[in-house]
């Protein structure tokens, strides 16, 4: 009996640091000639992530000393954007833009930022208008309060030297790049307003650094990754509810049946799920999808750009009172799962995702693996996983309590 198993397949753990190169290692090199994307941008590995250099950073701008306060900052120099390309196995290439974007500020952060730059003007007691220079503003900033506490002297240090986001990476996709193929071929102002965010943590305590590890699973064919994302859970505390499961579909779909007209030109999209609610921008019109809460497609059939599609599968009534503790008693305890077919409002079915299906979450453990057609040669594996990132595309879909379920190798337990 041979299992035909026509993907690669990968589970780890890394440290956030780490994690946009690990991911792309795999992708581009470790996943073989017959399956491994491209590395565009930039033109080495070694390139992605930590360059050994670090930076001095000033808190101060006009010259202006003092010896009251440290002014003078060291932080690691770190460039977590590369752009990936895939040759789809229908003759198309299309290109992945992964970045690590600067870390969010906290609303203390934000405050800390907003009174540095209230600071440097004040009235006195006798009512006369006063200013301070950079210096000034630190050492007000710095001085402690009855109760210990600074007048925001430590968040504003925090949020200048703020490095880059701890708990996302943000996608865009396109169909090619900028003239000097340094970029995908959108502008910085839609890239800014319109990405992807896929995230893995919620609210970080303070002292959580990018050495924070995030588990990984993957699997890649010249068409499409499936990558499931979870933050460590220890670095969490009771009730739990900050470290998050996320999943990512990028690449292209499979016909629905062998007659569908050939989907080719514009057979690529992505989901991801996030944390936070969507941007809603739109520089294609209202019906823009969002790529968090759908599967954004780069067109529909006749070329409106970047439209939403919608998950359908097998499903029962989201309300079914249900208290499933084994699978189904009547069939040998089996969890019924279905391939996922992605819907467009006008142009309705599309194609199926590849290696991932969709299913009941009830009584099975998240990376607990199935087995489809079991001891046969069409025998299939699969790992489950429950989506927690709030914002995903099965929130639009027949029932949002469902997993989801990606392929892996019968080898792995």
């Amino acid at each position: 009996m041979a299992v035909t198993e026509e993907f690669y397949y990968v589970e780890g753990n890394c440290s956030v640091k780490n994690l946009v190169k690990t991911l792309v290692q795999e992708i581009t090199q470790k996943a073989g000639d017959a399956y491994k994307w491209t590395l565009v941008v930039p033109d080495s590995i070694d390139k992605i992530g930590v360059s050994g250099e670090s930076k001095i950073i000033n808190l101060i701008t006009d010259k202006s000393t003092t010896d009251k306060v440290k002014t003078t900052f060291t932080a690691s120099k770190q460039n977590d954007t590369c752009i990936i390309k895939a040759a789809t196995s229908y003759g198309k290439t299309f290109y992945v833009k992964i970045s690590r974007l600067a870390r969010e500020l906290t609303a203390a952060e934000k405050q800390a930022v907003q009174k540095f730059k209230n600071s440097h003007t004040y009235i006195n007691l006798s009512g006369v208008a006063c200013s301070r220079n950079d210096a000034q503003v630190l050492e007000f900033m710095a001085e402690q309060n009855a109760d210990g506490t600074d007048n925001g002297y430590n968040d504003y240090v925090s949020a200048v030297t703020a490095g880059l986001a701890l708990n996302n990476i943000r996608f865009q996709i396109a169909s090619e790049l900028n003239a000097d193929n340094t970029d995908i071929n959108i502008s910085q102002d839609v890239q800014g307003k319109y990405n992807y965010r896929l995230a893995w943590y919620r609210n970080l305590q303070n002292g959580i650094k990018d050495f924070l590890p995030v588990q990984y699973w993957l699997n890649v064919t010249k068409d499409s990754i499936n990558l499931v994302l979870r933050g460590d859970p220890s670095a969490d505390v009771a009730p739990y509810n900050n470290y998050l499961t996320s999943y990512a579909y990028i690449g292209a779909l499979k016909p629905v049946e062998d007659s569908a007209y050939t989907d080719d030109e514009y057979n690529f999209g992505i989901t991801t799920s996030s944390d936070i609610e969507p941007n809603y921008s739109n520089p294609y019109g209202e019906r823009t999808g969002n790529g968090m809460t759908d599967f954004v497609m780069i067109a529909n059939k006749i070329g409106m750009p970047y439209q939403p599609h919608y998950p359908a599968f097998y499903a029962t009534n989201p309300f079914m009172d249900k208290c499933n503790v084994e699978g189904s008693r009547w069939d040998h305890k089996k969890h019924q799962f279905s391939d996922i077919t992605l819907v467009h409002p006008v142009d309705m079915e599309r194609g199926k995702m590849i290696n991932v299906l969709a299913g009941d979450s009830s009584s099975i453990y998240d990376a607990d693996k199935l087995t489809y057609m079991k001891d046969t040669d069409q025998e299939e594996n699969y790992k489950k996983f429950k989506i927690t990132a709030p914002f995903n595309f099965l929130n639009n879909s027949a029932n949002i309590n469902y997993c989801i379920a990606i392929r892996c190798p019968k080898s792995v337990e």
